[in-house]
């Protein structure tokens, strides 16, 4: 008998790092499996899954064994790697190497030797799956981020690997573009028959498909089995419980099942469950505190392209914030909410409109004053960083901007964002979660009074954006003001104060989050779509008890 994928013993240390990534791993992975990775950010996720595609094993010390298809893995070649086994990341910017679709598809056979009558064929086949028709000679820089993850996937699954490992593949992707990318996930999984394993925050979508699943908690696997077990197990412990998808966590946390009844986990299980139960929920409405009727960013009117032959990518936009409020823009990507923020940091020109912060034109502030006025966040974080430690990045942001005391402001810092364990390792070298939390400690040392945040909980695991929350909570309630693009719709829907929807250029729709959420179909939360025709202002599991 074949053994599909053994890890046995395994550990992994960093270069100069102290501590252990991966602390004894012990599992097996049968053919044909969905298996799930969770964990916080830090916990080794990525590390693992890296150790399993021997091309991308980071610098460390490694010992243990893994093995694949009854092999060594270090000892199977490149190519029967790359062949066997392919890996989909979380940024579809990093993956693209080609300029056209097509382009792209046909590179990695080309890298492992294929002919070209085998390359015509196998493009048409995987064009035929996906449906690239229309796409197939379109410049990759031209897609959205929805199409450029399903071409990395294409690119992968046009070797015809027989394990397809995926590292956070929909964290940037907007809930659309998840739920194509999802449902074509699953075809590869049912039709193809390709064994998957995934780690993912965002698992509402995922739960459903996945036959295993395996928490990983400070390097070592603390479960390993199905997954209604561990959610089940999850719910005892306090930090676990935040990685319960909303369904499952509002029938856990209510304990609205008989010990023998089936958890659901979608959101039709969990409607026939209310329904045949009969169960009666109350709604739980948060209230909005009254805001400062000062405004704190104006937009009048505004137009922008790229260049005039262009089309126009935001058209006569109007929108105001006052101070206190906190602002979620959720759309599709590509419809402009980056371009928005970018136009209003002075990042990019506006062609025709009027933006003006804390009630002065936006070109009459002086640059120095402005940007520590106002603090920027971009989808990017690396773009923030300069120094070789976490220390450092805060250490000198705060003598660049002559604060007081910048070794007792970065250290503040440290602790607020609870970074203190990583404030002595180089930026870079941490997880997406990380960088994110460290350049938004760059952006507050300045202590703005207004903050515009592009995707703020990317990469985020679901403590580290509680936190986050509550921290941008906190902010908002001492008076600062906080726009922000997010394709989170329950982070959203619970800490936001309003929300707008950008489509084709303009705000199509605005309010605040209850009626917001409860008039759209498909931008809403998975509570919402369960239980809205009885309590259609319920948006998370915190909004509704149970009454017995």
């Amino acid at each position: 008998m074949v053994d599909f994928l053994k890890v046995k013993n395994l550990n992994f240390k960093y270069a100069l790092s102290n501590s252990q990534s991966l602390n004894n791993i012990n599992f097996e992975v049968e053919q044909g499996e969905f298996v799930l990775v969770i964990g916080d950010s830090g916990s080794g996720k990525t590390t693992l899954l890296r150790q399993l595609k021997k091309e991308l094993w980071p610098v460390g010390e490694r010992n243990g064994d893994i093995l694949f298809e009854n092999e060594n893995l270090k000892e199977i070649s490149p190519i029967e790697s790359a062949r066997r086994i392919g890996m989909v990341f979380q940024n579809p910017d990093d993956q693209l190497v080609m300029d056209t679709v097509i382009q792209e598809l046909a590179f990695s056979l080309e890298n492992i030797g294929e002919d070209s009558d085998s390359i015509q064929k196998k493009i048409a086949e995987m064009v035929s799956f996906f449906g690239f028709q229309d796409i197939l000679y379109t410049q990759v820089n031209q897609l959205s981020g929805g199409q450029k993850q399903l071409v990395n996937l294409a690119a992968v699954l046009i070797l015809q690997p027989h394990l397809l490992l995926l590292d956070e593949p929909t964290a940037q992707l907007d809930p659309i573009a998840t739920k194509e990318f999802i449902n074509l996930l699953q075809r590869v999984h049912d039709e193809l028959g390709v064994t998957i394993m995934i780690n993912e925050h965002q698992l509402d979508e995922l739960l459903p498909l996945s036959t295993r699943l395996l928490i990983l908690e400070e390097g070592k696997v603390s479960f390993d089995g199905q997954v209604v077990e561990g959610l089940k197990k999850s719910i005892k412990d306090q930090k676990l419980a935040e990685f319960i998808p909303e369904v499952p966590r509002l029938f856990l946390n209510e304990q609205l099942l008989d010990e023998n009844d089936n958890l659901p986990v979608t959101v039709v299980e969990g409607k026939k469950v209310l329904l045949n139960k009969e169960v009666h929920l109350n709604l739980n409405q948060r209230t909005f505190h009254s805001q400062i009727s000062s405004p704190a960013i104006e937009i009048k009117h505004l137009d922008f392209q790229y260049s005039k032959q262009d089309p126009l990518i935001l058209k006569d936009l109007s929108l105001s914030l006052n101070k206190g409020e906190w602002l979620s823009i959720v759309g599709r990507n590509g419809t402009g909410k980056s371009t928005l923020l970018k136009c209003l940091m002075k990042l990019e020109k506006k062609r025709r409109g009027s933006i003006k912060i804390l009630k002065k034109k936006i070109s009459k502030w002086k640059t120095s004053d402005f940007y520590q006025n106002v603090g920027y966040l971009s989808q990017n974080p690396e773009n923030h960083f300069s120094y070789d430690r976490v220390y450092d990045e805060f250490f000198e942001r705060a003598r660049q901007l002559e604060r007081e005391h910048p070794e007792q402001v970065s250290k503040k810092m440290l602790k607020m964002l609870k970074l203190e364990e990583l404030q002595f390792k180089n930026p870079h070298d941490t997880s997406g979660g990380e960088k994110q939390l460290i350049a938004l400690g760059i952006v507050l040392i300045s202590e703005p009074q207004i903050l515009v945040l592009d995707e703020p909980t990317k990469g985020l695991d679901p403590v580290r954006k509680r936190e986050l929350g509550e921290l941008l909570q906190n902010l908002e309630n001492l008076g600062m003001t906080i726009i922000m693009t997010s394709h989170d719709m329950n982070f959203s829907a619970t800490y936001a104060t309003r929300c707008a929807m950008l489509f084709d250029g303009q705000i199509i729709s605005e309010g605040n989050p209850y009626d917001f959420f409860a008039s759209n179909f498909f931008y809403t939360t998975p509570i919402n779509r369960m239980v809205r025709y009885q309590i259609p202002k319920a948006l998370t599991w915190r909004d509704l008890s149970y009454e017995d």
